[in-house]
């Protein structure tokens, strides 16, 4: 419950020493006096306000016991209503003492709770007024980092802007010459296609005219072989009638001297690629004439003058 007192422990030795009843009264003015009451447990703990409350009652308890104990004893003696009298007397003394000391406590109390207000007060000004400063300070500098923000974003979207215009333009001639080049670019290869193409023609035309002229060249290695075994059956019957007529530019059937038959391989190895040989000499078997790349080139130029 509310209203049962629970002290702390620390107060244990002040607590024995009251009855139940100031206990509870003592809790209660704590727990629901007018001026800054406690909290449950704010009065379950250990306070200085606490201590002195029950040190107080403890010792008012203590005199209530003394008075009593004295009127007892003075209604046993023979002057005892004297002693009343004198004991209700000192009584009213103490009463009117503690009277005085309380009215001086409270009156101490609303002073010190006065200068309190003020002090609370003064401070709550100081407060206020370093609050208000320190908030204007806050909007002053706030008001100058804008300011500054504003002059910096400005700057930077002048320098964004001067930037841009330099890259576009750097771009803008980048593209300008790359368009340039690219013409010359596909000038150069319509100059380059039109050159091989006429390449490839006259590739064409020179493979044509090599296949033609090989033809020919069979054709007139054939009739060359056919000239050379005619003249050397007319040499044969002629040697058979006059064999002492011999005539060195027609190929043996055999040699008697190895420096003859070496000469005539010579001549037999030399006369594919040369046609002096040829017109020269007779020959026994076939020869194949070679193209030579001289011939090939000169072919190439008779072409060209002809385009």
């Amino acid at each position: 419950m509310a209203s049962q007192p629970h002290f702390n422990e620390h107060y244990k030795n002040l607590l024995d020493q009251l009855p139940q009843s100031i206990k509870k009264d003592a809790w209660l003015r704590l727990t629901t006096r007018k001026s800054n009451p406690l909290s449950e447990e704010q009065a379950k703990g250990i306070r200085l306000d606490i201590e002195e409350l029950l040190t107080k009652e403890v010792g008012r308890y203590f005199n209530k016991k003394n008075r009593q104990k004295l009127k007892i004893e003075a209604n046993t003696t023979s002057d005892g209503s004297s002693t009343l009298s004198r004991l209700d007397g000192f009584e009213k003394q103490l009463e009117e003492r503690e009277l005085r000391v309380q009215q001086q406590e409270n009156s101490i109390k609303k002073t010190i709770e006065t200068q309190v207000s003020e002090e609370r007060k003064r401070l709550k000004d100081e407060y206020d007024t370093l609050l208000a400063r320190k908030v204007r300070e806050y909007n002053n500098c706030m008001v100058d980092m804008k300011q500054k923000l504003y002059s910096l974003r400005y700057r930077l979207e002048e320098q964004y802007k001067s930037s841009k215009a330099d890259l576009e333009k750097q771009y803008q001639s980048r593209i300008s010459a790359l368009d340039k080049a690219n013409i010359e670019k596909d000038k150069e290869i319509g100059k380059l296609s039109a050159l091989l193409s006429r390449s490839k023609n006259e590739i064409k035309d020179l493979k044509y005219i090599i296949s033609s002229v090989k033809d020919i060249i069979k054709i007139l290695d054939d009739i060359i072989y056919s000239k050379d075994q005619t003249i050397i059956a007319y040499n044969d019957e002629i040697r058979s009638i006059h064999p002492g007529c011999i005539d060195s530019t027609l190929e043996p059937i055999s040699f008697y001297e190895k420096n003859a038959k070496d000469l005539w391989n010579r001549w037999r190895a030399n006369a594919p690629d040369n046609p002096h040989i040829r017109k020269k000499y007779s020959f026994r078997s076939s020869i194949h004439t070679k193209l030579s790349d001289h011939l090939i080139q000169e072919l190439q130029k008779v072409i060209s003058c002809q385009k």
